[in-house]
Formats: structure tokens, C-alpha cells, sequence
């Protein structure tokens, strides 16, 4: 049922309550001024030169620009004349910027229609013969305490010389001494400065951001997103409003939108996003907006709804219909085999009363794992994402931060470089709340590790924090990874029989105080861990050797890293996406795949090979199918196979220009890089990994970074200039990883190497494995990890071993 609520605004129109959580505003009539902020700042700074130059009194007058303001001098009002009596602003040093903001807020309550039109009512429809021109008195003196107690008083009088034309009159004075007889000046008190916050440069911020979506809109795109950057504007003025931090402002259009803007003049679509920030700038209007309600402004035939998401981070505008709220369910419906074992069809188990604890890459597939944990009960889940390279869609953000928090936490990395171009990671701020973990994530920052260390320092952190929580109050987790990033480190520190309390220790967990910390580790697991599921071939690797190493394991361990569905079907997937990843980014910078000569380190691997395939058999030129392979399984070499790369020639090196990694080891040695740069007949050369996490060039990564730290880089003893770039796609801008430059004078050479993503795997720079391949391997993960619940629950648990699906177990973690 509709509500009759209405909200007045400092604009004039007024705010009204169409539906619960939907409230309108008609801004379509609203006269909007550009360039006030730039007045008001220059008739500030010329305070600010005569207090400093006059001996007595300020007075001044200032001719209005009307390329800056041209709505003003439409009006008539061609001049600006200020006076204060000498004193007044006598400590104006002290407080000059609260000054500079009053100052901004009395030249824009021009946008604020109903006080507008009292000192100006013939240019808003007003009779001014009824309502003639009343004076705007700012009393400051009551609001800001200052030494000088000032207020300020703007009139609108006539031009003695040309009739029809006027100037507006700033006194700046004070109450208790004041020349001013307030009691003979028809006058209005504008007493709630507080109704609006004054977003300076509006008009700036409201033409880059037209800008931007006019560009996007061209080459066929629905969506713009703004990102805050430490220097950001817009971000810092928006922040004073109700509306708070915000990490992203989108935009959002259909189609009509996006014929209206092309077809219009510029500004158009200027004078619109002009009247969205003018809203803002009014606290009724986003008190509404962080309160949780969307705010639907008519502007003309556009109609725009604003919103917040992202635990409020993100500032959503969307043109002419809501944003289309996808859950969950949307990617769950994508995956059947895992929808039917969500929906507990052809089976009885579920995760009731245990926490999950999981690791893996932030995908679509994985956000309909986390809906499938929480319909089969799962108490709590915390997820530590892996992310590698590309852009994380807005959609999986905003629906997995509207996952209640109380049940689900998460955290992830980001990449970062330091000032001299050394790449390292950090904690990311776009996941949950990490400010009760601002301590590691100051040592994690200072630390500047590599992806994976950085990526076992935050999981076991997060793991710890949890793991000591359910010890206390004797509950029970299960570990559910892709990688192998903590689960070995728990069974090698429980069979070396440390204390709980040197782990915590170890791994940066603080502040907790109780004897838990006393007892042994191994005890502890024993007591809250029901056992741990790997997903990946790296994560069943490391358990195997923790198994050589120790002699046993001390947990159960369920792996799907080497089920048949896994070997065969995912390789197949993985090995077309690394292929796609090199070609768009190749594709972005002007260069075709088929005319590279390619080098494949473990070609013998399950993607190795089908990489080998795909390239032969359709991405190469016919001309062009010769590939080098290294592999140790190959038993003889020859010329395009050599079982370990020092069996490849200087001469067969030079002749390569992209080298495809998915080996899961860093071969490579700064010897061969340096070879390469020094001889290689190409000058543009490419490094592609398509194995886990940074390993496979993590050589030619520590080794330029030492190169750039030296304070005299040489290469075969010449001196070389090295330069960091990062490689980005033209028309999205996305970024596809790093190039770097080296130069050689004395040998009048240059080279650059593109290393894809940061050396991370480049399949996630786009969509990795589609969804349809992913389900069943999904579903493989879903359905073990209730298998091992399930044991627990009825106590049937094996012992302490490394079971793999298809071969010890099945899908369900029964024995075969």
C-alpha cells in the first residue's frame, strides 16, 4: 500500500515514500548551478590576500565570470561586492578552511531551491511584487564557536547603473559590535546548515563521471564503476555526507538510457549526474540511503534508483530500472549435479552443527558451493578466496556480502607494488570487515611476501582465529581447500608436537588468552577438526610428502585431485582457458597467438598435454606447428622433446618468444632469462603459468626484483635499465599483468617480457573452467566433504591417511 510519508529536502522538492524501501523525488524541474564551489573559493582566497594587505576595513567588489557562472549572470547577477569592518576576521587564520566551507555552503544555497527563491523569487516563478527579495542571514557565530563569533549576511540589491541587473552583497559581521541593524533588513535566518553538506567540485566530478559512462557507452557496455584511489575527489567529498566511505560508485543503464546519452549533447547527461550529486548533498535524502532504502529521482523521462550495497561500500546508480538483484540460487541453478545434492535429493547427509572452513578461487561456481554448504546446515563459514589476476565481477560482491554475517565471513589478497616495483600482496579490503585484524594485516603489509606465502599466512591466520573460538566452545570444523595451503601445515605441526600456543605464535594470532594455549596442537585438532578435503593435484602432492616426510599423516584427508572427472575432463577445460587467456591478452596488445613459438614446460603433465593438442590442432598456423616440449617423463630427446630444459640449446631458446609454464615448479633459472633477453631473435617475449598460485616463475620474479633493487643493473656486464610496466586491455582497461623493459645501450638492445598475470595461473584472468565442466568436479567436492560429516557424525571415520577419490574412496568417502 502506498504511504502518504513526505520528507521535506534542502533542495525544495520533496521526498516521498512510493512502497516499503522505495522513496521518490521529482528533480526534473531543479535549477541547477555550475561553478559555485570555484566562485566561492575565489572570493575566499581574495579575502584571504587583503586581510593580509588592507590596514582596516575588507571591502571588494568581483565581476562574475560567465564562463564559470553563466546560470548567475542569466539571472542578472553580474557582480559579487564584499564587506567585513576591520576585526572581524582578525584570528580568520585560525580558522580559515571551517571559513572556506561556510563560504561554499552561502554561495550554493542557490541550489537549494526553496531558499533560492526568497532571495531571488522572480526567477522561480515567484510575483515579485508579492514576494519581494529577502536577505539570507548564515548565522556561523551560533553554529562554529570562532575568537571572532561571525555571521554572514548575502542580499540581492539592484545595479545603480543598469536597471534590471543586480549584485549580491556579502556582509560578514558580528552580533555583540556588529554595523549591521539586522532589525531594518527584511531577512530570513538560514539556521540548519546542516541539512546539507556541500560536495565541492561537484560540477568536476559530475563531468568526469559523465565522461566516463559516455565512453563505455560507446563501445556497447551497461555498466561504469569509479573505484576510490587514495587521491579520489569524489570519494572524499562524498564521505562527508551520511553516506560515509564508500569503496566504488556504479552505474548502471539499459539500453534507452544509452541511445538518449549517445544521441544527445554531452550535456545532458551532465546536468543528470549534476542533480544526482546535488542530491547527496541533502541529509534527508541520504540519511534514506544508508538507512537501506533505494531513492528513485525523476529526472525528465529518466528515471534513476539509488542504493547502497557491499555492507554500504558501494554507491549504486541505476538509469531507469532497479539493479537486477541476482543470488545465489542464479549460479546454483547453472550447476545441476550440485543443485541436486544442495537440495538433499538421493541422499540424507548434511553439515549440521559443523563449521566449514574453506580456501578457493572466487567464482561463480564456488559462490553456488557456499549456497550449498549453507541449505545442508552448515553452523558457519569462513572462506579465505584465492585471487590471482583479473577483475572480480560486482555481482559475486554484492551477493555474497548480503550473505548474513553472523553465519559467513571471508577475506582475500590483493596485489600490490611497492614504490620501486616489487610486487607483493596484501589484504584486500573488498571482502568482510577486517578491522578486528588490523595488527596482521600491518605485518602482512610489511612483510611484502609473494602470493603464496602471503596466501598461507592470511588462511592459517583466519584458520587459528577460528579453530581457538570452537575450542572454547567445543565445536567442531572441517577444512575444505584448493591448494594444499594449510591442511600440510596442520599435520606436520601436530605430529611435531608443539604447543597450540607457539602456532598461534607463529602464524601472527594475538590477544588470545586462555590455557588452551598450553595444550598441544596435535590435541587440539584432535578435539575440533573433523579432518580436511583438498581439491587440487599441488594440495594431494604436499600431503603425500608431509605422509614421506613424517611417516604418517595426523588427520584425514579426502582429496578429488586425481579422481578420473578431474584428470580428464577438468585438464581438457584448463588447457583451452589458459589458451583463451594468452589470446585475448595478446590479442589486446596487437599480437596472434598462431605466429608465436612456443615452448610447453611439462607437456606430458594432464594440461600439459592437452595444451600441446589444442595448439596443434587448432591455434597454430599449419605453417607454424613445430613446439618444444620439456617434460622429465619424456624417456629420449629430441629436437622438439627434451626431458629436462638444459637439454634445450641457446640457439633453440632464442628462437622461442612465449613460454607456456604448467610444470607447478620454477624451472627456469636467472641464467636462462638472461640468455634469453641477451639472444633471443624476438624483442617481445611472453611468459604464460598456467599451474597453481605464482610458483612456476617465481625465478625470473625474485631475480628482476633484484635487478631493479641493484643500484647498477647489469646484464653480461653491461649496464641495463630496467622499467615496470603493467599490460592493459584497451578496451576494458583490465588488467592482464606485467611488463618489463630492459635496455642495453652499449648494445643498442631492448626486450620486453610480458609476464601474463603476474606469473599467476591466466586461466583466472577471464572465466577459467566453464561452469558446465565445473559441476560435476563441484559436486565431487560437495559430496566428499558430507561424506567425511557424515563418518564423524556416526562415527565411522578412517584412520589418519591420504584417501583419493576413485581410487581408496568414492564420491562419498566410502571405501572402495
Amino acid at each position: 500500500m502506498t504511504s502518504e510519508k513526505q520528507i521535506k529536502t534542502s533542495l525544495g522538492p520533496t521526498l516521498h515514500e512510493v512502497e516499503d524501501g522505495l522513496w521518490e523525488i521529482d528533480l526534473t524541474n531543479l535549477r541547477i548551478f555550475f561553478g559555485l564551489s570555484i566562485l566561492s573559493r575565489t572570493i575566499g582566497e581574495e579575502i584571504g590576500n587583503l586581510l593580509q594587505s588592507l590596514p582596516g576595513d575588507l571591502a571588494f567588489s568581483y565581476k562574475i565570470n560567465p564562463n564559470i557562472n553563466h546560470e548567475l549572470v542569466d539571472m542578472h547577477i553580474q557582480h559579487v561586492q564584499v564587506f567585513a569592518r576591520a576585526g572581524i576576521l582578525k584570528d580568520w587564520v585560525l580558522f580559515r578552511e571551517e571559513f572556506e566551507e561556510n563560504l561554499r555552503f552561502v554561495f550554493g544555497s542557490f541550489q537549494q531551491q526553496s531558499i533560492a527563491k526568497k532571495i531571488h523569487p522572480e526567477f522561480y516563478g515567484e510575483d515579485p511584487n508579492r514576494n519581494s527579495s529577502v536577505a539570507l542571514l548564515f548565522p556561523f557565530d551560533t553554529e562554529f564557536v570562532h575568537p571572532s563569533g561571525y555571521y554572514i549576511l548575502m542580499e540581492r540589491v539592484q545595479n545603480q547603473n543598469r536597471i534590471g541587473d543586480f549584485f549580491l552583497r556579502i556582509t560578514i559581521d558580528s552580533r555583540e559590535d556588529g554595523c549591521l541593524n539586522l532589525a531594518n533588513i527584511q531577512h530570513e535566518v538560514i539556521s540548519d546548515v546542516h541539512s546539507r553538506t556541500y560536495i565541492a567540485g561537484a560540477s568536476k566530478i559530475s563531468e568526469s563521471l559523465s565522461n566516463g559512462i559516455i565512453n563505455v557507452a560507446q563501445k556497447g557496455e551497461t555498466f561504469y564503476e569509479e573505484e576510490n584511489s587514495h587521491f579520489s575527489k569524489v570519494f572524499s567529498q562524498i564521505e562527508k555526507t551520511p553516506l560515509g566511505k564508500l569503496s566504488n560508485i556504479n552505474f548502471y543503464w539499459e539500453e534507452q538510457y544509452r541511445n538518449l546519452i549517445l544521441s544527445s549533447d554531452p550535456s545532458v547527461s551532465l546536468s543528470i549526474l549534476k542533480k544526482l550529486f546535488l542530491l547527496l548533498e541533502d541529509s534527508s535524502a541520504s540519511k534514506k540511503i544508508k538507512e537501506g532504502n533505494t531513492l528513485r529521482a525523476k529526472i525528465g523521462k529518466t528515471a534513476v534508483y539509488v542504493d547502497l550495497s557491499r555492507l554500504d561500500r558501494v554507491l549504486n546508480f541505476s538509469f531507469n530500472q532497479k539493479r537486477t538483484l541476482v543470488d545465489a540460487n542464479f549460479y546454483l541453478k547453472r550447476m545441476p549435479i550440485l543443485e541436486t545434492i544442495a537440495n538433499s535429493k538421493d541422499h540424507k547427509f548434511n553439515f549440521d552443527g559443523i563449521h566449514i572452513f574453506l580456501i578457493h578461487h572466487i567464482t561463480s561456481e564456488i559462490i553456488s558451493l557456499i549456497e550449498t554448504f549453507r541449505r545442508l546446515k552448515a553452523k558457519s563459514l569462513n572462506v579465505a578466496f584465492v585471487k590471482y589476476g583479473g577483475n572480480i565481477p560486482p555481482i559475486y560482491l554484492d551477493i555474497l556480502l548480503d550473505i548474513p554475517t553472523e553465519s559467513f565471513y571471508m577475506a582475500g589478497l590483493e596485489f600490490k607494488l611497492t614504490n620501486n616495483n616489487t610486487p607483493y600482496y596484501g589484504v584486500s579490503p573488498l571482502y568482510s570487515d577486517f578491522e578486528v585484524h588490523t595488527s596482521f594485516r600491518h605485518k602482512l603489509e610489511e612483510a611484502k611476501l609473494g602470493f603464496f606465502e602471503a596466501m598461507r599466512r592470511l588462511a592459517m591466520y583466519l584458520f587459528l582465529n577460528q579453530l581457538f573460538e570452537l575450542a572454547e566452545k567445543n565445536e567442531k570444523m572441517i577444512l575444505i581447500e584448493d591448494g594444499g595451503y594449510i591442511a600440510p601445515i596442520l599435520n606436520e605441526r601436530a605430529l611435531d608436537n608443539v604447543s597450540f600456543g607457539e602456532v598461534l605464535a607463529e602464524f601472527w594470532v594475538e590477544g588470545k588468552f586462555s590455557s588452551l594455549k598450553d595444550k598441544k596442537f596435535s590435541e587440539i585438532l584432535n578435539s575440533h577438526i573433523v579432518g580436511t578435503v583438498e581439491h587440487t593435484r599441488n594440495g594431494y602432492d604436499r600431503l603425500t610428502k608431509v605422509k614421506q616426510d613424517k611417516g604418517s599423516l595426523f588427520l584425514p584427508a579426502y582429496s578429488i585431485a586425481i579422481s578420473k572427472e578431474k584428470t580428464l575432463e577438468e585438464s581438457k577445460e584448463v588447457a583451452r582457458s589458459i589458451i583463451n587467456a594468452i589470446e585475448n591478452t595478446l590479442h589486446g596488445i596487437g599480437k596472434v597467438l598462431s605466429k608465436r613459438n612456443v615452448l610447453i614446460l611439462g607437456s606430458k603433465g594432464n594440461i600439459g598435454g592437452f595444451l600441446k593438442k589444442y595448439l596443434v590442432g587448432g591455434s597454430l598456423h599449419e605453417s607454424h606447428l613445430d613446439v618444444l616440449e620439456v617434460d622429465r617423463k619424456f624417456e629420449l630427446n629430441s629436437n622438439l622433446q627434451k626431458q629436462f630444459f638444459n637439454r634445450v640449446s641457446e640457439t633453440e631458446f632464442a628462437n622461442i618468444d612465449l613460454v607456456i609454464g604448467v610444470t607447478g615448479e620454477s624451472i627456469l633459472e636467472p641464467k636462462d632469462f638472461e640468455s634469453w633477453i641477451l639472444k633471443s631473435e624476438h624483442k617481445q617475449l611472453f611468459l604464460a603459468s598456467g599451474s597453481t598460485k605464482t610458483v612456476e616463475f617465481a625465478n625470473f620474479i625474485q631475480w628482476t626484483n633484484q635487478l631493479n633493487l641493484t643500484d647498477n643493473p647489469k646484464l653480461a656486464e653491461k649496464e641495463t635499465l630496467i622499467s615496470f610496466h603493467r599490460i592493459l586491455d584497451p578496451q576494458t582497461q583490465m588488467d592482464l599483468g606485467s611488463k618489463i623493459i630492459f635496455k642495453i645501450p652499449e648494445l643498442n638492445l631492448e626486450k620486453e617480457i610480458y609476464l601474463i598475470s603476474d606469473g599467476s595461473p591466466v586461466n583466472f584472468l577471464f572465466f577459467g573452467v566453464p561452469t558446465e565442466s565445473m559441476d560435476p568436479i563441484i559436486s565431487q567436492l560437495a559430496s566428499v566433504s558430507l561424506g567425511m560429516v557424515n563418518q564423524h557424525h556416526t562415527k565411522n571415520l578412517p584412520k589418519p591417511e591420504l584417501y583419493a577419490v576413485d581410487h581408496q574412496i568414492n564420491v562419498w568417502g566410502n571405501s572402495l
